[in-house]
């Protein structure tokens, strides 16, 4: 829905065109390195009309997502499709709305629901972005909860981005070796690999199943025990990762087996004698005596 344009905006127009007369320029922006949510998934605890949550990484600041009106709290959050390093998020309402303030949450993890809070609730001014640093955090998926909003009863974004640390480490570590499995039991995959290495320090490895994250454990770690069903065949991956998110290459996919291979027997079939055999004869025919 169309917002109402702010009066004072003439004004700050004539404002933008003087400075740029006199030679001032804007700050560069903080954010450093691609924004590491462009174009992937969102997902929003409510939307209105049309405006839904994909809006936000869009990469289009003229589109937004909009949550339900006057039903706070509400939520937005992005799945980065994999654990990396970041802190901080460029957050944007379209460029001809009038300034407002929105008092946010931003909480990250490797699992979904994200329960780690990177930025405590704290009112931010969209003017029209609002840019908010935090601790570097591994995490996959980034969580903003909106709890009120002076432009309008409900959250809005037009542009959720996720920014990495710029500077520092970022040689990316050497892949995991010897990536093998074992069936320790029916449905059970257990995945055990060696260590990988890294000019700072290996921080976890990430164990993806059919080329979806499916966990990850901390660098001095080197076994996964995954649950699938018996029946099924899965390619299996692990990246190393460090402490600046870089990852490693994979190691080529592993195969699980579809069923537990069967017990060996002794002695061994290849070592067992034949069966016996034997040729059939005609059937004997009786005799009589007189």
């Amino acid at each position: 829905m169309k917002r109402k344009p702010s009066l004072l905006r003439p004004l700050a127009a004539a404002i933008a065109v003087a400075l740029a007369v006199i030679g001032w320029s804007a700050p560069p922006a903080a954010a450093a390195g691609p924004n590491l949510a462009a174009g992937k998934p969102v997902t929003v605890s409510s939307t209105t009309d049309v405006y839904g949550g994909g809006n936000a990484t869009d990469g289009n600041q003229a589109t937004y997502w909009e949550s339900a009106n006057n039903a706070f709290p509400q939520w937005i959050q992005v799945d980065l499709g994999s654990a990396v390093s970041v802190n901080e998020l460029v957050l944007k309402l379209p460029s001809t709305w009038e300034s407002r303030t929105q008092t946010l949450t931003v909480q990250g993890g490797t699992v979904n629901p994200p329960l780690t809070t990177l930025s405590a609730s704290a009112t931010r001014t969209f003017a029209p972005a609002a840019t908010i640093t935090f601790t570097a955090a591994t995490v996959r998926y980034i969580r903003v909860t909106v709890t009120a909003n002076t432009g309008w009863p409900a959250g809005q974004l037009s542009e959720f981005e996720v920014y990495g640390p710029g500077s520092g480490d970022t040689q990316a570590p050497t892949a995991p070796g010897g990536l093998a499995y074992t069936e320790p039991a029916s449905g059970q995959i257990k995945l055990t690999w060696t260590a990988a290495t890294d000019d700072v320090g290996v921080t976890g490895y990430d164990v993806y199943a059919n080329n979806t994250l499916r966990g990850s454990v901390a660098g001095n770690v080197l076994t996964y025990t995954d649950n699938q069903p018996g029946t099924l065949t899965v390619a299996y991956y692990v990246k190393a990762r460090d402490a600046a998110g870089n990852q490693s290459p994979a190691r080529t996919p592993s195969p699980a087996p579809a069923a537990a291979a069967p017990a060996p027997t002794w002695p061994p079939a290849s070592r067992s004698p034949p069966p016996p055999t034997c040729t059939p004869t005609s059937p004997r025919t009786p005799t009589t005596t007189a």
